[in-house]
């Protein structure tokens, strides 16, 4: 954002500031000016949730639900389409299950199923062909064991990923830098119905479905959060450290240092 941005201090300011600068911008992105100012709303109501996100890097905060507006999806934790998450003093977005789901169905997918697998579940995965008979109506189903999603394309085929909860969580923890923040999604205390894992299997079966530009944008911008992501950001500040005209800026700054040290002490010996 080039727009100058002031401290943010209540979710109504939030709302004034993107409704008197960004409206125009949001009304494009949806379309439609009432969803437009359903999206407003929703960004209101997510702050007074997490008031936290006030004491954030203002240009985050508007940058994060920017984004979210750009891909048409609302803030809300009951849909669980988007998220924006406090770390650190920046507000980092964080797409949802429900956001990625949408995006497909947008794209063309004529069916998404996804389930959690329980350790008393009967499940079977056989050569990509997946059956599941949950007791749903059972008091225990025992602990959460892995997760599944079975995409119906255009065509009318289907592809199918099941994984089991030690991959995903341990993707979780590699490539999310706010996995252990109480405010992430990651957290089971604000996920009891363990969308993230859900989120997690559709995204590795993202390669294998037709998508479009939307999409792709939309994973890029959701692994943005990833420590892989942040790792590359430090290598390329390492890299551009190391290029030659940086490296010949840095000589003639040692030389004019050195230069400027010898004519004092010269000065002083005169």
């Amino acid at each position: 954002m080039e727009k100058q941005i002031q401290k943010i201090n209540s979710a109504d300011d939030l709302k004034i500031l993107l409704a008197k600068q960004y409206q125009a911008q949001i009304n494009n992105y949806f379309g439609d000016e009432k969803k437009a100012l359903k999206f407003l709303s929703s960004v209101m109501a997510s702050v007074q949730r997490t008031p936290k996100l006030l004491e954030c890097d203002p240009v985050t905060v508007v940058n994060s639900f920017m984004t979210m507006a750009q891909l048409e999806l609302m803030p809300s934790d009951v849909s669980g389409e988007a998220y924006v998450i406090p770390y650190k003093g920046k507000a980092q977005f964080q797409l949802g299950y429900q956001g990625l789901v949408t995006l497909f169905y947008r794209a063309g997918v004529k069916s998404i199923i996804s389930e959690i697998v329980y350790e008393k579940d009967k499940f079977d995965y056989t050569n990509g062909q997946v059956t599941h008979s949950p007791d749903v109506f059972a008091d225990d189903r025992g602990k959460p064991i892995g997760a599944y999603v079975i995409v119906e394309t255009q065509t009318g085929g289907k592809i199918a990923k099941v994984m089991k909860k030690k991959d995903i969580i341990e993707i979780g923890k590699r490539f999310s830098q706010s996995f252990t923040s109480e405010y992430s999604p990651w957290n089971e205390k604000n996920d009891p119905e363990l969308w993230m894992y859900r989120k997690t299997v559709i995204k590795q079966i993202a390669k294998l479905i037709p998508k479009n530009e939307t999409i792709y944008k939309a994973i890029a911008i959701d692994n943005e959060d990833s420590v892989i992501a942040k790792r590359l950001k430090d290598a390329e500040k390492e890299s551009d450290k190391m290029k030659m005209g940086n490296l010949l800026k840095e000589t003639n700054q040692k030389y004019e240092e050195k230069n400027n040290q010898e004519n004092e002490s010269e000065k002083q010996t005169q």
